[in-house]
């Protein structure tokens, strides 16, 4: 299949508009929340984990300003290769960081997972020794799906860096890719980030053919949410969670640590996180050897370290 028109990849994805100044999300009934792209308030006794991030996250960002996205087509993160074909030399093949399947949760009846939280303090990075001068691109971010690679699909948001000498440039994107449309990634580009910035990004698929995302910057107080309708005959699969720190480039550029905290997933039903273990990923170079290593700190703590370049 083509790959879509920006005009037309863009188009699924939906904006919300900013609340008057006014507006309390705390106080606000649902109709109101979803008018403005506020994620749904959880229910204090079925989603008692959930709810306590949602009162958290409002109460770390008091002078909280929701803006209204503005989204573009990300060049970047929409020319790397999602489904992750070993390579003979370096394998931005690989992810790093930890991998939850839902079928492993023991859920009876099974249910799909639809929603993956995080928060984290966005890595500085740094160019390799030996190649300052090439650009290198990493991406840290949550996600659901992403394990068939007969039809490979990945709804996920999160932050990237690039870095070209001692010029760096820090962004927040989106997606919905999936191998049969092969639709790109947007950047959003009125949600400023910086190193050292804690964010925090929730991705979700309330509908099986409906994802949504929100992302917060707690030193900015600013926050912003992304709606993305599935392509024709595309569902949310929800077999797993994902927080992963991602090799984009030829080489892995050097980051500080990157550390998943209050890390939460969920169906329709149940709330899960780490208490139950995970696979740990890590991203591989050549010879085999590991360029992050990547560990499981808490319940709710996944942490990758930068080890080494290709």
């Amino acid at each position: 299949m083509e790959h879509p028109s920006p005009h037309d990849a863009l188009s699924r994805f939906h904006t919300y508009e900013a609340p008057p100044a006014e507006f309390d999300p705390q106080q606000a009934d649902a109709r109101q929340l979803r008018r403005h792209g506020f994620p749904r308030r959880p229910d204090a006794k079925t989603e008692p984990q959930l709810m306590r991030l949602w009162q958290r996250a409002f109460r770390r960002a008091p002078r909280l300003h929701m803006v209204k996205a503005e989204l573009e087509i990300d060049p970047i993160m929409s020319g790397r290769d999602r489904q992750r074909p070993s390579k003979a030399d370096f394998s931005p093949s690989g992810w790093g960081g930890v991998v939850v399947s839902t079928g492993a949760q023991g859920f009876s009846p099974y249910e799909p997972a639809n929603t993956v939280f995080a928060e984290w303090v966005v890595p500085a990075i740094f160019p390799v020794a030996g190649d300052p001068s090439t650009s290198l691109t990493v991406g840290f971010w949550v996600g659901l799906d992403g394990s068939d690679p007969t039809s490979y699909e990945l709804l996920q948001a999160g932050t990237a860096a690039t870095i070209t000498g001692s010029s760096v440039n820090y962004w927040a994107w989106t997606e919905w890719y999936t191998s049969q449309y092969k639709d790109p990634a947007v950047q959003v580009t009125n949600f400023a980030i910086q190193p050292g910035d804690q964010v925090s990004f929730l991705v979700c698929a309330p509908e099986p053919g409906q994802g949504f995302v929100s992302m917060m910057n707690y030193r900015t107080q600013q926050a912003t949410s992304v709606g993305i309708t599935a392509r024709p005959g595309i569902t949310s699969v929800g077999t797993r969670a994902e927080w992963i720190v991602e090799g984009i480039s030829a080489d892995l550029p050097d980051f500080s640590p990157a550390a998943f905290s209050n890390i939460s997933a969920g169906t329709q039903h149940h709330s899960f996180n780490l208490s139950t273990g995970g696979s740990i990923t890590n991203i591989g170079g050549s010879g085999g050897k590991s360029l992050t290593q990547s560990y499981i700190a808490s319940p709710t703590t996944a942490l990758v370290l930068w080890e080494g370049s290709a």
